[in-house]
């Protein structure tokens, strides 16, 4: 079976030409938006005074060592994020972040009873960038490498 049996029909067909042209800009939009936000994540714990409150996180949640850990996955939110946002390294920056949204998910959000939410949006956009890549306008297809 091809992919254009598994395709539904569009409801209004003369939109295909628009939703052609814009795929790769608003997949490039979306990735570096999300970049973005994920990298000013990080900046604020890494540069504006927020570590000492995820090393104490990371302390009662008994993820140890608590140091060490905290800075890795805010290091991770600043670079990953950027590097997200400008299509480098997108696949593994992004797989890496899925499973930081699942450890946040599972041992803060949920538990906490809320902030889930926009978490759970984080984990699906981070499952997908892992999955489909940095794109056509993207750092990667410009130096012609791509995980």
């Amino acid at each position: 079976m091809t992919d254009k049996h598994c395709e539904p029909s569009l409801i209004l067909p003369f939109l295909a030409p628009v939703y052609a042209r814009f795929h790769d800009f608003a997949y490039a939009a979306m990735r570096a938006t999300t970049g973005g936000i994920m990298a000013f994540f990080g900046w604020e714990k890494l540069f504006n005074g927020d570590m000492p409150r995820d090393i104490e996180l990371f302390q009662q949640l008994g993820l140890e060592p608590a140091i060490p850990l905290a800075y890795f996955t805010s290091i991770l939110e600043f670079v990953g994020g950027i590097a997200i946002a400008v299509g480098l390294f997108t696949r593994p920056l992004a797989f890496m972040l899925f499973i930081q949204m699942i450890v946040i998910l599972l041992m803060v959000m949920i538990p906490r009873g809320s902030g889930f939410q926009l978490s759970t949006v984080w984990l699906g956009v981070f499952m997908y960038l892992s999955v489909a890549g940095s794109g056509r306008l993207s750092l990667d297809r410009l130096i012609g490498k791509q995980f």
